[in-house]
């Protein structure tokens, strides 16, 4: 049960503090603050999905000893396209608020570079 859990803090501390630390700025103020939180929160979550399902299938494939190959090789392609298809949706989502989020004016991105 501890394993599911370590993961997941994790995941989503790495994909929160990797797409804040180099996402590009967006604009200051109440909008662009949340849309920054909604694109790192959205990122963190992909990266959570992956790495749960990542562990699902070792879980699966070590526990199917019994099966052949062809079953083990179905069982891996199954799991993968579901992964893509949730971490993929979850990207996508966060490409969208981004994307429509305002943009930090260039004289204040480059303001914010400096002070860094």
């Amino acid at each position: 049960m501890g394993v599911p859990i370590a993961i997941f803090v994790v995941c989503f501390g790495g994909g929160a503090f990797a797409s804040s630390r180099w996402l590009p700025e967006l604009a200051g103020g109440l909008v662009g603050g949340l849309a920054f939180l909604v694109v790192c929160g959205l990122l963190g979550a992909a990266l959570v999905v992956v790495g749960l399902d990542i562990y699902s299938m070792v879980e699966n494939l070590s526990g199917s000893g019994v099966f052949s190959r062809e079953f083990n090789g179905r069982l891996l392609a199954g799991e993968l396209t579901g992964m893509s298809w949730q971490a993929g949706s979850l990207l996508a989502l966060a490409a969208v608020v981004y994307l429509l989020a305002p943009r930090a004016p260039a004289a204040e991105e480059g303001a914010m570079k400096q002070a860094a």
